[in-house]
């Protein structure tokens, strides 16, 4: 009700009528016109205010600090021959599957740009760092890395150790198409390759006497 409502409502009823002898009556008629006055009503108290809804809480960003320094040591691959690059550039063998066509590639590459060896060293240090860091296996593993995880994984990784351009270059590719999750497989499909095309391939042999390191 507004202030204006408010000032006429407690205004003196006024009414007008005929003329009675009969000095009560006008006094019964007041009091009806004051019974028929409406009750007044109660404020009603305003409606509360609904909580606001808790936000959601941040889904943690797995690129911020992808590694930890602290994992990385002097690393060597042992005494191996160093191989740049093939006549071809071609890998000893192919593999259809994806983590073989994948280090099919990787080798040309790397052939190409005289990276074999160094590419070599970065597949062993990358084998290392996925079998002993949880958070390494965790950003491989999320669907959602894109081309900024990746650069901020790549920064984090030439700090730690003079990781070539091939294999950086080859991980931002690995990134866009989705396929980070295979790197431990691909990887190993590399060295392997590496290690063909360096004649290193094991043997098993099977005799039935045992064999001294003089045979």
């Amino acid at each position: 009700m507004s202030a204006t409502q408010t000032a006429f409502y407690k205004a003196p009823v006024r009414f007008f009528a005929k003329e009675q002898k009969d000095s009560e009556e006008p006094a019964a008629a007041e009091q009806e016109v004051e019974a028929a006055e409406p009750a007044k009503e109660e404020p009603k108290p305003a409606p509360k205010a609904k909580a606001a809804p808790k936000a959601a809480p941040e889904a943690p960003q797995m690129a911020e600090k992808p590694l930890d320094k602290a994992l990385f040591q002097p690393f060597s691959v042992g005494n191996i021959k160093v191989i740049e690059s093939t006549e071809n550039n071609k890998a000893p063998h192919e593999e259809d599957t994806i983590e073989g066509r994948y280090s099919g590639v990787l080798f040309t590459t790397a052939s190409q740009q005289s990276n074999l060896y160094k590419v070599y060293e970065d597949m062993k240090f990358l084998q290392e760092i996925y079998k002993n860091s949880e958070t390494f296996r965790l950003f491989t593993e999320n669907g959602g890395v894109g081309s900024i995880e990746i650069a901020k994984l790549n920064i984090a990784l030439k700090e730690t150790a003079p990781f070539c351009d091939t294999t950086l270059h080859f991980l931002t590719v690995l990134a866009e198409n989705k396929r980070l999750n295979f790197i431990s497989e691909i990887a190993n499909k590399y060295i392997k390759l590496y290690q063909a095309e360096n004649k290193e391939e094991k043997i098993t042999i099977i005799s039935a006497e045992a064999l001294s390191g003089e045979q």
